[in-house]
């Protein structure tokens, strides 16, 4: 059928099929044994025409199985039985006649639609036939009833009972996945089929109604195990009676397993992850098979998590399988991803009820689809407690098969013994408030219970642990072994001889000469290419392009590279100056010669690269060859000079995502081989390899040079020079320079060195240290001193070498040169200092394994103790052995991922061990993205890598992402010496070393002769035939798991500790790894007993000589051998080192009397350890405490449920004699240390608001008492109450200035100040000047503080500031709001307040202090002469700045302006769809919540991320702002749901789009819609103002008008305008919550509606662009792309550096009628009511984008003022911080 179809599509039609099986006796079953009906289900895909059975038997026997046959199908049915029964001689006697009466029951009974004859029949029983069907009618079709229809040999007929979907619930036996069972996985393995097919029988004798086959496994070859156990299986009947479930993530595995399977499989699985294209590609083969099929909820953005991810990737699938595919919707089973719950992340929580509720809604509208799922993933967390595990998997298939669920991957036999109605009700209740997320602290709960259950009890027949230590008696040993069977041996043979490798590349003559001088004299080295170009003060745009280049479209100027082809001249002079100041080594003129450096230029083309190279060379070597001819004696040679072009490996171009990279290392290796191919045949004499400032780049370099070496079969010396960014000694990327050396040692150079960055002086420690660790020779070339202010160099050539002389002096180099700053004149220095002195001698180093991370780690292990120098390589980011690294990395969470290998480097894990090899990733992008995000982390990649997988594609992968001296793991022999000399030349040439499995090709070493002679022959190809450095060879002789069961592998660990020993005497220099956890497999679940075996084995493998191992690096510091329990310990080393045959069954008896939590060196036994009644919850103990401690904990936590309470207790315990002293005692104690904990950093923004609400309603049940008291206190003196005031810290009045209405930083700030004991006067918003002073002197105010966001604030504060001077007002003025400044308060406001002081205040973390300094004597006085200080030497700074500062002219800047080609189609305006206005009223909020930029949401509470986790959503996993920054988030989106739920705020706006052409240079006219055509009247003009300030040569000056189609062209242009609002509503709401004394809540609700105005900005933008003008129709960014600016098209706004003149928003407000219209209003200072608002234009030209105007001088104000028909004065005032003059 399969052939068929394919046929049919290639001929492009079908014809009809009809199909005949065989039966071959009464059986009723086929040859290879299904039923017929089985057989139907099978071939039924193929919608054959007709399906019949002929052969085998005669009419009469036939009949019973053509009724079947008639019953199930819906097509025709025919038959074609023998003549009877074969005689004795094999013949047939039946007649025509006879053989028709016994056919006539098929046609009498209406079973057939067609009749003939097989064996035995002729034309005359055709004709008896033919006759005797004629007196009948056919059979009727009929429809058969929709269902899966699945077979294995017999059918399997899916029926669900919709009213108990549990009682028809298929069980998918999981214990021949190799995920599923370790013994299978094992079985496998080890190429154990019988063991294999006998764990598939007992699953089907258990219950599993179809077996589930995966072998989904790095150790596998799964297409070959695959297709060995399904063919094994097909011939094992009671086994294949079932479907089977052919599983793997590899779609070739599935293909394989499908050829091999009669039956009507479920393929499981394809998904939507590679996109549509794909999916429908495998769903028509899977179709083509005639298989069932399980579609995964994945697609192109990841895994789904949610409900409504499940069920829009599943219904887009079910659509697409449906439509585009035709596949029957009764064999289509999604499986919406069962993810693990009680992990103990809140994200965590829903994930079951997330599941269920999916299942009700995809059965709903994918009618037909089935629901399936691993539903052991659901309890993934409580492994090892088999009570709990059982009870979550029953307790989960109960709900979920209500909700709809079909079948599961399930433990068979369980899923029918752990009935849901019988599990113990009290486990139930805990199981189910994790599952369907009842509580918050479910998780911990359900903890506490599991840890009082018998963890091998059932949930059916649970057993408590009730306290009791059971009594524990061991069997007694069988034939206990007394010899030590590891003991190392007396007799040994010899260590064998291995040959020395050579290489097959000859080298260059160049090297011996080289060596020679080196070793004789200090070679010189020229100086600096640039800084002498530059000197050519004369060179132009034109001597760039020269003839070559005349007509190139991109400006050359400054592409040094080039002026080798087009003024050889100007180069040849620079390499002879060189050479006449001494330099034996001048450098080709090529250091951006590469096609990713020159793509700067649009040069990219090979050919210009190519151009560059060869002539830079050619001209180098004529110009070397000139001097050497002049003095013989002192040959020259020329250095082909290999820059590290303009992209870094190891380091992320972009801050949001740290994995990015803009170039990928094989790219910049074939550009390094393009550059040596052009050096090369230039005639360069050595290649430098220089200004490494990533390692990695580096070593992309050298893999490059020894590719091209062995191209042209010849090797010519390297150089190779690193650059120390800065006295931390380390590159750009990170390294040390011994690092450095350590990663890139491996291309054996002749010489390394350092040069740029750094002077002379400091870079002497980092030569020194060259010097040292490396065994070639050292050089440097430093700059000529420090740079100057303006970047440049002033160290004269005399002392430069006399800051030089220390190299040469102390006998560190062996060359010398000058980079940055240098000249012939600095090299002519240098030649005559260096002179006098010996050059450095070449040492050998010893011989160790150095690798690196970011720092050096150089193994050198002690002989004598072995454990002390172990390499811990954790194991914990790699997916196999981590479940939650695994997690993290199929979720896409690489944030949590790169955490757990920062935790491993905390623990003590000297390597990270990264393996991503698992069915569920693409383990290539996965090691590549998680590898580059690594390498990001200073703290996780200080330490060296071992890139592990065993698909060596994915080693590579990982290899050209690491800048260190890595480890791969692994490589062997399995695949032949070909293919494993091949692997180990490729890890040569990349520098690391190797851990080599002891695997040849007859497979895995078990035994320890196995692994030595597998190890050694691996070593002497190694050594003899690749030249790999003893030191870099890891073996790893294979950890196989002891306490199976099996008498074969009781000996495999003292097998390791002997190979160990052994390994190491005959390959000398090796060392020896291996994976620690697999020793212990065995006993996952009992932590003591596998931690026990782990730390055991080390000691003994370690004492043979084991190096490292991958390992849980905090646990194998932990469980040091010494400490463990005695008596575990004797029953580990048992099974350890073989000393009894029954050891594993005595240690399985011990270790059930453990607690398996302990911890082997602080060993429980069970019943020891505390259940949760044992203590009362953590979370309500502070309610124990004394009355101020609990007064004070509510205060820190922000909890205000008791306060009241607790203050009333405060008030009436006879304590504190007055209300007020309850204030000033326990709450404001609190307060302190509230204040303390926040200037620490220990305490964040919105917890001291949280704070502060409780303060608030702690006092506020105090002011009535208070009140009452200084009344009576009044009375009793005969004063008036309101007289006598509490006591604070200070009075601070605060306002807003006039004509603005921002507040939120303010509110912040009156609440920090609240909580430090301040009283605030809070005046509120748009606050005139006298209201202002007048409440300072009402209130007898001890400070102000005035707040503005807007720029017409700042002259409104002046006026403050001039008006309280005049007031002679004296107290200190607090500044602050986002358009305000340090060098604005000094330059502006200091001035005109002279008699108190002025101070700006970033923010509300700075105000307390500050206001603390002014109101304590003996603070004030320094800090006021302290702070006028700065701000004196801020105003000079200012003022120099101005005069330095230079201006253009406006004609000038105007020739200068940006241009652009409106001719050019890219640059036609589009027509906007819809012209004029478009109100939105009530948008729905919904539609805007997605589009929040929650960054500044987080800034305005002050809560900062530390890199990598800046940024929303990773700010989540700082770990010191992180669980607040969660928690405000949540209360957010909570508030958010409120809003949406009441519709508390209303979402209003509107927008613009006008016909506009630019005019008069700068400005833009709109007119109306209806003059679009033509445009005869302009409605109004939107003026522009042009940048002035100087630029760099060749660059433009923009204004806003440049990106509109000049009116004088004809050309018909368009300008977009708007405003947003999210602020209808919030005044009520933030009203509600003052009146409640909730400081918190009011200024979250604030925050928010800023964050949704702008969200709403986002939102409408992308409505424009797509729809109303149109001009982005196709765009597809996500919102994330949005608020990167990745649309096409601007939306600056008035008031900001595109346009600074906020009276622009006047036009606006005037053309779109926006008060009218939406509600929002203009202040007099133009900020919009209501605050959160935002207003803005649009442009929609490709290559309009933002500019700042900048600081512009008094001429273009004048002018504009002109245009606008505003007075001078008037002008100044709005653009007043724009000026650069004094007004």
């Amino acid at each position: 059928m399969y052939a068929l179809d394919l046929f049919f599509e290639k001929v492009g039609k079908r014809i009809p099929v009809f199909i005949s099986g065989t039966i071959v006796d009464n059986s009723g079953r086929t040859l290879s044994g299904q039923t017929n009906e089985a057989f139907w289900n099978s071939i039924k895909h193929a919608k054959p025409i007709a399906i019949g059975l002929n052969c085998a038997l005669g009419a009469k026997d036939m009949i019973p199985y053509i009724e079947n046959l008639s019953k199930c199908s819906d097509c025709f049915v025919f038959c074609y039985p023998n003549a009877g029964l074969p005689n004795a001689m094999g013949g047939y006697d039946q007649k025509g006649s006879e053989m028709a009466e016994e056919c006539r029951p098929f046609a009498a009974r209406g079973l057939i639609n067609g009749i003939g004859g097989c064996c035995g029949t002729t034309n005359e029983h055709i004709k008896c036939l033919h006759d005797m069907v004629s007196e009948y009618k056919p059979r009727k079709k009929h429809d058969v009833e929709p269902l899966m229809r699945i077979s294995g040999l017999e059918p399997l007929n899916y029926k669900p009972d919709e009213k108990n979907m549990r009682s028809t619930f298929l069980n998918v036996g999981e214990r021949c996945n190799v995920a599923g069972s370790s013994i299978y996985k094992k079985a496998i393995v080890d190429g154990n089929y019988d063991k294999a097919l006998q764990i598939a029988l007992k699953q089907v004798e258990q219950g599993a109604h179809v077996i589930d086959i995966n072998m989904d496994d790095g150790l596998i070859d799964a297409v070959s195990a695959m297709t060995k156990f399904v063919n094994l299986l097909v011939a094992e009947p009671e086994a294949s009676r079932v479907p089977f479930m052919i599983d793997s993530s590899k779609f070739h595995v599935v293909e394989a397993g499908l050829k091999c399977s009669q039956g009507k499989c479920i393929v499981n699985s394809i998904s939507l992850k590679e996109g549509e294209e794909e999916f429908i590609r495998r769903a028509k083969i899977v179709k083509r098979h005639g298989a069932a099929v399980v579609v995964m909820a994945f697609d192109e953005t990841g895994q789904a998590a949610t409900c409504d991810d499940k069920v829009r990737m599943c219904q887009r699938a079910y659509k697409v399988l449906v439509e585009k595919v035709g596949f029957d919707p009764q064999d289509i089973v999604f499986d919406p991803n069962i993810l693990t719950v009680g992990t103990g992340m809140v994200e965590h929580n829903n994930y079951a009820v997330d599941f269920i509720e999916a299942t009700r809604e995809i059965k709903r509208v994918c009618p037909g689809c089935k629901i399936s799922g691993g539903v052991s993933n659901i309890a993934f967390s409580f492994r090892g407690n088999e009570p709990v595990r059982r009870a979550f998997h029953s307790a989960f298939l109960h709900h979920a098969c209500e909700a709809g669920m079909d079948m599961g991957i399930v433990n068979a036999a369980h899923c029918i013994e752990d009935k849901y109605e019988n599990i113990d009700k009290e486990l139930l209740k805990y199981v189910e408030d994790v599952l369907l997320n009842r509580r918050a602290d479910s998780t911990e709960r359900m903890l506490e219970f599991a840890a009082t259950l018998d963890p091998k009890s059932k949930p059916c027949a649970l057993k408590r642990l009730n306290g009791e230590v059971p009594k524990f008696e061991a069997t007694p040993r069988q034939n206990p072994i007394k010899e030590n069977l590891i003991a190392p041996p007396k007799k040994v043979s010899a260590v064998p001889k291995y040959m020395d490798w050579t290489d097959h590349l000859p080298m260059s003559d160049t090297y011996d000469i080289l060596e020679k001088i080196m070793k004789e004299r200090i070679i010189v080295i020229d100086g600096a290419m640039g800084t002498s170009i530059q000197k050519y003060k004369s060179l132009k745009e034109e001597d760039f392009r020269g003839e070559q280049w005349k007509n190139h479209t991109h400006d050359l100027k400054g592409n040094n590279d080039l002026l080798v082809v087009t003024r050889p001249d100007v180069i040849g002079e620079i390499h002879g100056g060189m050479l006449e100041g001494g330099a034996d080594i001048i450098e080709t003129n090529t250091f951006n010669g590469t096609t990713i450096s020159q793509a700067d230029y649009e040069l990219q083309d090979l050919k210009h690269v190519n151009l560059i190279n060869t002539e830079g060379a050619k001209l180098a070597k004529r110009v070397c060859a000139e001097w050497t001819a002049k003095t013989p004696d002192k040959p020259r040679f020329v250095a082909g000079a290999i820059g590290p072009t303009n992209r870094t490996l190891s380091v992320s171009p972009s801050v949001e995502n740290p994995a990015y990279r803009n170039c990928t290392y094989d790219e910049v290796v074939q550009a390094y081989i393009e550059q040596a191919e052009g050096l090369y045949a230039g005639g360069v004499d050595l290649f430098l390899v220089e200004t490494i400032f990533d390692s990695l780049n580096a070593k992309a370099a050298m893999y490059a040079l020894d590719l091209f070496f062995e191209k042209v079969g010849k090797r010519i010396p390297v150089f190779i020079s690193g650059t120390i960014v800065d006295n931390s000694g380390r590159t750009l990327s990170g390294q040390t320079n011994e690092a450095f050396w350590n990663s890139i040692k491996h291309a054996k150079p002749i010489a390394i060195g350092l040069n740029c960055a750094l002077g002379a002086k400091d870079m002497i420690p980092y030569i020194e240290n060259l010097s040292k660790c490396s065994d070639c020779f050292v050089f440097c070339y430093p700059n000529a001193g420090l740079p100057n202010a303006m970047g440049g160099y002033d160290q004269k050539g005399s002392e430069m070498a006399e800051e030089c002389r220390p190299f040469a002096a102390r006998g560190l180099i062996n060359g010398i040169g000058g980079c940055c700053g240098t000249t012939n004149e600095h090299i002519k220095c240098l030649h005559d200092m260096v002179s006098e002195y010996k050059p450095r001698k070449t040492h050998d180093v010893e011989p160790l394994m150095r690798i690196s991370g970011l720092e050096p780690l150089n193994y050198k292990p002690d002989e004598k103790n072995m454990r002390s120098t172990f390499l811990n390589v954790g194991e914990r980011c790699n997916v196999a052995g981590s479940s939650i690294y695994k997690k993290a990395i199929v979720d896409g969470n690489y944030d949590k991922a790169l955490q757990i290998a920062l935790k491993q480097v905390e623990q003590g894990a000297h390597v990270i061990d990264i393996n991503m090899d698992d069915g569920l990733i693409d383990a290539v992008s996965a090691m590549t993205k998680f590898v580059n995000l690594l390498v990001a982390e200073p703290e996780a990649s200080k330490v060296p890598f071992m890139i592990d997988s065993s698909k060596f594609h994915v080693v590579e992968a990982g290899l050209k992402c690491s800048q260190g001296k890595c480890i791969v793991n692994s490589i062997s022999l399995k695949e032949g010496e070909e293919e494993f000399i091949r692997r180990a030349k490729i890890v040569k040439r990349h520098g690391a070393a190797v851990v080599v499995m002891a695997f040849d090709e007859t497979g895995q070493a078990a035994t320890c002769d196995d692994k030595v002679r597998m190890c050694q022959r691996a070593y002497k190809v190694l050594v003899e035939k690749v030249g790999f450095d003893p030191q870099d060879i890891v073996f790893d002789p294979n950890i196989l798991t002891v306490g199976t069961g099996m008498m074969e592998h009781n000996n495999y660990a003292v097998d390791f500790i002997n190979a160990t020993r052994e390994i190491k005497r005959v390959c000398p220099g090796c060392k020896i790894s291996g994976g620690v956890s697999n020793i212990a497999f065995s006993f996952r679940g009992n932590e003591p007993v596998r931690r026990a075996f782990h730390s055991a084995f080390l000691y003994h493998a370690c004492e043979a000589g084991m190096d490292m191992g991958i390992v849980n690096a905090a646990h194998c510091i932990e469980d040091k051998y010494e400490n463990i329990d005695k008596e575990l310990l004797e029953y580990v080393e048992d099974v350890l080192l073989n000393r009894c045959d029954n050891a594993t069954e005595r240690m399985l008896e011990f270790a059930q009397t453990l607690d398996p939590k302990s911890k082997p060196c602080a060993l429980r036994r069970q019943g020891e350890a505390a259940g949760p009644a044992a203590a009362k919850s953590a979370a309500n103990n502070w309610r124990d405490l004394e009355l101020e401690k609990r007064i004070e904990h509510a205060l820190i936590k922000g909890i205000d449920e008791h306060i009241v309470k607790d203050i009333e207790e405060a008030r009436t315990c006879g304590k504190y004699e007055k209300p007020l002293r309850i204030i000033e005692g326990p709450l404001m104690d609190g307060m302190n240390v509230i204040g303390d904990l926040f200037g620490a950093g220990k305490m964040f923004l919105p917890q001291v608001i949280k704070s502060a609400r409780v303060m608030k309603r702690g006092v506020g049940h105090l002011i009535p008492f208070m009140e009452k008291e200084k009344e009576e206190a009044a009375r009793a003196a005969g004063k008036d109450p309101s007289e006598m005031e509490a006591q604070n810290a200070g009075v601070i009045v605060i306002a807003t200035v006039k004509g603005d209405v921002h507040d939120i930083g303010k509110n912040i700030v009156s609440v920090v100040l609240g909580c430090n004991n301040f009283k605030v006067i809070d005046l509120g918003v748009m606050c005139e000047c006298k209201k202002i002073i007048d409440a300072v002197i009402e209130h007898k105010a001890d400070i102000l503080g005035l707040s503005g966001l807007i720029t017409p604030s700042l002259d409104e504060m002046v006026t403050v500031a001039k008006e309280m001077q005049k007031a002679g007002l004296k107290q200190p003025i607090l500044i602050g709001g986002a358009t305000t400044s340090r060098m604005h308060t000094a330059v502006k406001l200091e001035p005109q307040y002279t008699n108190g002081q002025v101070v700006y205040v970033l923010d509300a973390s700075r105000a307390v202090p500050v206001c603390q300094s002014f109101v304590t004597p003996a603070l004030r006085e320094d800090f006021v002469s302290d702070t006028r200080e700065t701000y004196a030497e801020l105003r000079e700074e200012f003022y120099a700045g101005l005069e330095d500062r230079k201006f253009l002219t406006m004609d000038d800047t105007r020739k200068q302006k940006y241009t652009i080609d409106w001719k050019d189609a890219a640059n036609a305006p589009v027509k906007p769809k819809q012209l004029g206005t478009r109100v939105f009223d009530n948008f729905p909020l919904e539609d805007v919540i997605g589009a929040i930029d929650w960054n500044p949401f987080f800034q305005v509470w002050q809560l900062r991320g530390r890199y990598p986790n800046r940024g929303y959503p990773k700010i989540f996993n700082d770990e010191t702002v992180g669980s607040e920054a969660k928690k405000l988030f949540d209360e957010a989106m909570e508030m958010l749901e409120d809003w949406k739920k009441n519709k508390s705020i209303r979402l209003r706006g509107i927008v613009g789009i006008y016909p506009a052409s630019a005019v008069n240079e700068d400005d833009i006219e709109l007119y109306m819609p209806e003059d679009d055509e033509a445009r005869s009247e302009a409605k109004c003009l939107l003026y522009g103002l042009r940048q002035q300030a100087e630029k760099e040569d060749g660059e433009q000056y923009f204004a806003l008008g440049d990106f509109i189609a000049p009116k004088e062209t004809g050309i018909k242009d368009y300008v977009g305008m708007f405003v947003t609002s999210a602020g209808f509503g919030l005044e009520e709401i933030t009203k509600k919550y003052k009146n409640a004394d909730d400081d918190y809540s009011y200024i979250l609700a604030e925050a928010l509606a800023d964050r949704l105005a702008e969200a709403f900005a986002e939102v409408v933008h992308v409505i424009v662009r797509k729809e109303m003008w149109g001009y982005a129709p196709d765009e597809n960014l996500s919102y994330d792309d949005l608020l990167k600016v990745k649309y096409q098209g601007i939306r600056p706004a008035p008031g900001y550096p595109s346009q600074p003149d906020h009276t622009e928003k006047r036009t606006m407000w005037d053309l779109m009628n926006v008060e009218d219209e939406t509600g929002v209003q203009l202040t007099e200072s133009l900020a919009m009511l209501p605050a959160a608002s935002v207003s803005g234009l649009y442009f929609a030209a490709p290559k309009a984008q933002y500019f700042a105007v900048g600081k512009i001088d008094q001429t273009q104000v004048v002018e504009y003022a002109q245009r606008k028909k505003m007075d001078i004065k008037e002008a100044e005032k709005w653009l007043r911080t724009m000026l650069n003059y004094e007004p």
